[in-house]
């Protein structure tokens, strides 16, 4: 109980966590839920407390502060019920309809033998209409009856049920991986997109994947929800607040600062607005500035690297991917193992998955591409594309997300905090930027948490590559030549001229000089 002068009291912590479960036993039985289904692995749950439950849950508070609450006048113990509420029953109140919020959820989640991923989302009725909140938002809206049931509405994301395939033995082919000249370009232009920065568009007018800064506002009847200035927004089809916009870009293109634009939208039925949910709406941007993605340039490249041209860049570049070829090699195998997991897991989602469960797939693509350090721009056009593409794309990563999931859960594989620094650190290295600054980007975004994760589930497929059954490879067949069409036998060449043959063929490349590697 958030009490002063008892909050901090280890035996009155105790006794609460004793009352707190001593609670849930109880609304074990005398709980009342309603489940419906409302969408795809999504839930709604109408909870019922029974009064006599507060009621009893209350005096218990009650009778364990007039034992121990020191108030002024009385000794420790002695003063009367009555004054004990009239002190701290606000503080009673507010304690109990969290503690009962609460355990009554996971009651019902145990009752119902409900596998939830993440936390419930409350629906509260406040002056616009009716709104999901998270737990600490719903706490400041919902107030606790006096003599009556208490109910409450909830919804829940639900993991599927499904059965893992054999996980030893899993026959896996050694790859055979080369570094090509196509490999060297797109790491090279990698790296230049990654040192490149947005810079204001001074002229010129807004094309694909520029960067709009605009003023956003969401009308749905002609009334407006949500308004928001300065928000950045990509030039390409997104989610914005949830809603899907797949006309963003052709209603952006063109536009200029002092420009005002709008789309047309459907409210989701998972839109945090309960009230609004299968409504038409409307999207209204007033412009104020453009941004293009400008590149670094090869020659500044080539002199932050210590090469001496571009040639030599290449040449740099090659010998580090060939340096690194045993992880090539094992993202390689590490893919057959993902793909034998799906081809392998009876796990069918059906369309229409909500946006929070989009948003755990996009999560989860945002650190795929953080740690194979693909450039911050490409990053951002690639979400967009995954939070509007077809539904095939996120249905795949979300049942490997699932999948991957069970198998940790299986195998017992943790993460401690020292392997997730050291992957941050990995991280920093890729982006040329300091630790710090990575660290607290990820917790800025929420990723942290799912970083971890995808630390838990590589050490899975690591696990898994363990007990793998590792084919070779079959070499490649070479082409048969054609036969060639028969001539009249050549006379030998003379001796000169053979001579002559052999001092024009080039001579063996010289192996180059090591060298230093400018530091991150």
């Amino acid at each position: 109980m958030d009490i002063p002068g008892l909050a901090e009291d280890p035996q009155m912590l105790e006794k609460a966590q004793q009352e707190s479960e001593r609670l849930l036993e109880e609304l074990k039985k005398e709980v009342q839920a309603e489940v419906q289904e409302i969408g795809t692995l999504r839930k709604e749950l109408r909870i019922t407390v029974p009064a006599k439950t507060i009621a009893g849950h209350l005096t218990h508070n009650y009778d364990e502060l007039k034992h121990d609450a020191l108030v002024p006048g009385f000794r420790k113990g002695r003063a009367p019920l009555q004054l004990i509420q009239k002190r701290f029953g606000s503080e009673v109140r507010e304690s109990a309809k969290t503690t009962i919020l609460g355990q009554a959820y996971f009651a019902v989640v145990e009752n119902e033998e409900l596998e939830v991923l993440g936390d419930p989302l409350f629906r509260v009725t406040i002056e616009d209409g009716v709104k999901l909140m998270n737990l600490d938002e719903a706490l400041e809206q919902i107030k606790l009856p006096d003599n009556e049931d208490f109910t409450y509405v909830c919804e829940v994301e639900i993991k599927p049920s499904f059965d893992l395939p054999e996980l030893k033995g899993i026959e896996v082919q050694a790859p055979q991986v080369q570094v090509t000249d196509e490999d060297v370009e797109k790491h090279i232009l990698r790296q230049l997109k990654i040192r490149g920065r947005y810079e204001p568009l001074t002229e010129g007018a807004a094309q694909e994947d520029d960067l709009v800064v605009a003023d956003v506002t969401l009308k749905v009847d002609d009334a407006v929800v949500k308004k928001e200035e300065n928000v950045q927004l990509g030039v390409r089809p997104t989610r914005l607040d949830g809603v899907p916009l797949m006309e963003l870009d052709q209603a952006l293109k063109g536009a200029r600062p002092g420009d005002e634009r709008a789309v047309d939208c459907e409210i989701p039925d998972d839109y945090e607005r309960a009230d609004l949910r299968g409504k038409s709406g409307r999207f209204e941007f007033k412009i104020h500035e453009l941004k293009r993605l400008v590149p670094v340039t090869v020659e500044a490249f080539v002199e932050q690297t210590g090469a001496e041209s571009e040639a030599q860049l290449h040449q740099f570049i090659r010998e580090d991917m060939e340096a690194e070829m045993d992880q090539l090699i094992r993202r390689a195998k590490t893919q057959q193992i993902l793909d034998h997991l799906l081809e392998n897991t009876t796990l069918d989602l059906p369309p229409g998955v909500s946006a929070r469960q989009i948003e755990r797939a996009v999560a989860r693509r945002i650190v795929e591409l953080q740690q194979s350090g693909t450039p911050p721009s490409e990053i951002e056009a690639r979400i967009d594309e995954l939070r509007t593409s077809a539904s095939e794309q996120v249905n795949r990563d979300l049942k490997l997300d699932f999948i991957l999931d069970k198998v940790a859960e299986q195998l017992e594989v943790g993460v401690t905090d020292e392997e997730v620094n050291t992957e941050i650190a990995r991280m920093a290295r890729l982006y040329n930027r300091r630790f710090d600054r990575i660290r607290d980007d990820l917790q800025k975004r929420g990723l942290l948490a799912q970083l971890g994760e995808q630390i838990r589930q590589d050490k899975c497929v690591q696990l898994l590559l363990q007990d793998a059954k590792i084919v070779e490879a079959a070499p490649k067949k070479k082409a048969a030549k054609p036969k060639a069409a028969k001539k009249k036998k050549k006379k030998k060449a003379p001796a000169k001229a053979a001579a002559g043959a052999e001092k024009a063929a080039p001579p063996k490349p010289k192996a180059r000089k090591s060298r230093k590697k400018k530091s991150d």
